[in-house]
């Protein structure tokens, strides 16, 4: 049997490796641009922050689109629209301007993850969703873990500018590799039939879903407590993850006196374990669990584990050596964004409705997109109040645990079903 699927997936990874190179441009060059533009460390909290607003604004109706036009066009049109935006803010001339790209990139960026989501529940047999998330969502740390430290070096040999243009640049390249290739499981050529035939058998968890009808919608969504247990603790794990994605770099330079290169490449090494990381936990969450305990959503015992261990990113600003830093921010950040990938196949797990998977997935990441929204601006305040980063490690390890009790507490229940609230959860 081929696995031609596996190239729609490696298309995934590379267009959330170039989001998150994206993102991570503005944290390394955070730094300089604040120099440049005479930013306090409050000014630079709402700039890391400012293209999650258009992000979190963008995403229900970006799940809505991606369900009615179809994965494979949204993802060519928002890397297009974020690209754009990317270059533009090498052009802004000052805050105002750079905020109004940031909003673009924002936009743009909006329905990388329920794209993500989506194609895995479209694309691949449910015993391979967990593992393929991870896969494609480890370009998530992959982008932050290599373009960190490639930024920094760019930035250093040219300007902060040149970064964003050579980055939007090459989202742009990935647009037309995607266009000559992807379009739908049905009409992709390049897919054998077989492997086809095995995609529809075996993409739903459950037998039973039928494959189309209009679903329940965002009101159905809303009365499912595991849809809101889903969403939380999807918040608490992406506070951790845009905290570290955000002023790690900052942290380093100001509180423990490394180097702007320096910083990008210490930035990177967390990054890059949790690439790692993201895709053994998944598929160790496919391998263990049985068709059964993921119909069961037995998927969220790995969720709790990831989060606890997210929760150990108190221990940063006492650690009284730099190699010991480095080493303390691989559990957050590694472990953050391996609870998110999970959440998300325990979501498809789940989910009994496929009519509604581009609107599930949007409120998945909606959730965990609004708490992510508030860490950079949060941590500002909390560096300008205090003069350190003792309070926003600790709030992002609490959130963490918080999220670890609403995991075990609420997703239990099937999503899409009328008896929704009244399921009994089977026994642990």
């Amino acid at each position: 049997m081929t696995r031609r699927r596996y190239w729609v997936y490696f298309l995934l990874f590379l267009l959330n490796t170039i989001s998150y190179t994206d993102r991570v441009n503005m944290s390394v060059a955070g730094h300089s641009i604040a120099t440049d533009f005479h930013l306090s460390p409050v000014a630079l909290g709402y700039l890391f922050s400012s293209f999650l607003w258009a992000y979190v604004l963008v995403m229900l109706p970006g799940g809505k689109l991606i369900d009615a036009i179809g994965l494979h066009r949204v993802a060519a049109i928002c890397a297009t629209v974020w690209s754009l935006a990317q270059i533009g803010t090498g052009l802004a001339g000052g805050f105002v301007t750079m905020l109004v790209t940031r909003l673009g990139l924002g936009v743009g960026e909006a329905p990388v993850s329920p794209i993500s989501y989506r194609a895995v529940r479209d694309w691949g047999p449910f015993t391979e969703h967990g593992t393929a998330i991870g896969a494609i969502q480890s370009g998530t740390q992959l982008g932050p873990g290599v373009g960190a430290a490639l930024v920094s070096l760019l930035i250093a040999a040219t300007s902060w500018q040149t970064s964003f243009y050579v980055t939007g640049a090459i989202g742009l390249v990935w647009v037309a590799i995607w266009l000559s290739l992807v379009s739908t499981p049905e009409r992709t050529r390049w897919l054998p039939e077989a492997e086809r035939e095995k995609i529809f058998a075996e993409r739903h968890v459950t037998q039973a879903e039928a494959p189309a009808g209009p679903g329940g919608g965002y009101r159905g969504l809303l009365r499912s407590p595991s849809m809101w247990g889903l969403a939380i603790s999807q918040g608490c794990a992406v506070y951790s993850l845009y905290l570290y994605l955000s002023w790690l770099p900052d942290y380093l330079q100001t509180q423990r006196h490394v180097s702007m290169v320096h910083s990008g490449l210490f930035t990177s090494v967390p990054f890059l374990v949790g690439a790692v990381v993201i895709i053994v936990v998944n598929w160790f969450g496919d391998f263990l669990l049985s068709p059964d305990a993921l119909r069961a959503g037995k998927r969220r015992n790995v969720v709790i584990v990831c989060l606890v261990l997210t929760a150990a990113g108190i221990a940063i600003p006492f650690a009284n050596s730099l190699a010991l830093v480095v080493f303390l921010t691989i559990l957050p950040v590694s472990f953050s964004n391996a609870a998110t990938a999970t959440n998300a196949a325990l979501t498809s797990d789940l989910l009994h409705s496929p009519a509604d998977a581009g609107r599930a997935f949007a409120f998945l990441v909606l959730g965990g997109n609004v708490f992510g929204l508030l860490a950079p601006i949060v941590t500002g305040y909390l560096v300008a109040a205090t003069g350190s980063f003792v309070s926003a490690f600790v709030l992002a390890g609490v959130l963490a645990l918080i999220g670890a009790m609403l995991s075990f507490g609420l997703t239990r229940f099937p999503i899409g079903q009328a008896d929704t609230v009244a399921a009994v959860a089977p026994a642990e």
